[in-house]
């Protein structure tokens, strides 16, 4: 068993009452707010994975995919199957959802076997935990 698979699994306990099904069109997700969010994690961040080019980038106007669910660089593919980007996502920013206005979810990936959140107004500066922008994971 990886840590990878462990991590979703627990977080899929945890919100296990909550989580839709991937085939759950993004309208059909309710719009809520990052003070519902943050009590269903119970203060837990949200990471959003990004590469070296995108290090330093503390606002983005959305609509943005997040996850509760720690993973390595080599994970993110299998568990979130992410796309857009053709460099390797060895940086996450952490958010705090206390912060953020305007989500859905959580459902789970498409394609991936993770958890996800969107962030249908993106972030501001005021929401990224790291003042200097996200931090490097091996």
């Amino acid at each position: 068993m990886s840590s990878a698979w462990l991590s979703t699994a627990s977080d899929a306990r945890m919100l296990s009452m909550s989580i839709a099904s991937s085939e759950t069109s993004l309208d059909m997700l309710p719009v809520r707010r990052g003070e519902s969010v943050a009590r269903e994690l119970a203060g837990r961040p949200l990471f959003r994975y990004v590469d070296e080019r995108h290090a330093k980038e503390v606002r983005h106007p959305g609509p943005v995919f997040v996850t509760p669910t720690p993973y390595q660089p080599d994970e993110l593919q299998t568990y979130l199957a992410l796309t857009g980007w053709p460099a390797a996502r060895t940086f996450v920013l952490r958010l705090d959802p206390l912060k953020l206005s305007s989500l859905r979810g959580p459902r789970w990936c498409d394609v991936g076997i993770g958890v996800e959140y969107i962030l249908l107004r993106g972030y501001e500066p005021e929401a990224v935990i790291d003042p200097d922008g996200a931090v490097e994971i091996r």
